[in-house]
């Protein structure tokens, strides 16, 4: 099941049960889906999903940030949990040393090249990885 599959799915068990979330996903499965639809009328990619539902994440912190309600800040904090639901584990810093050392082994990578190690380790974990994180490692 792809991660819009279970968008889909979330969402319409939120309509059902009429939760305060149920239009709030129907926002992000929108927003999500239109991201292929506007790009050549192809199906969202699963990162290109992991990527919109952390954008959105990294939005809704900032207006948390400046909200003064009380109710808005537990809106906003309800919606944020919902998203990060969906959202995998990210690469943790072993998980991405361990392939940065067997790409020098295995396939001879200058791991002083910074640039080509970490579009090395982009392709391998996509948006499931910190690169502020691998840029402080090299």
């Amino acid at each position: 099941m792809t991660l819009i599959d279970d968008l889909k799915t979330k969402s319409i068990e939120l309509r059902k049960n009429k939760s305060g979330l149920a239009s709030f996903s129907s926002f992000v499965l929108s927003e999500i889906s239109n991201i292929g639809k506007n790009d050549g009328n192809r199906v969202t990619t699963d990162n290109e999903a992991i990527t919109a539902i952390k954008k959105m994440i990294e939005r809704n912190k900032s207006n948390i940030a400046i909200a003064k309600d009380e109710y808005v800040i537990l809106k906003i904090s309800a919606e944020n949990n919902w998203l990060q639901s969906f959202l995998p584990e990210m690469a943790t810093e072993d998980q991405v040393r361990s392939h940065i050392f067997m790409l020098e082994e295995k396939e001879g990578l200058d791991i002083s090249n910074k640039g080509a190690v970490m579009k090395a380790v982009k392709a391998e974990f996509g948006p499931l990885v910190d690169m502020k994180m691998v840029s402080e490692m090299l």
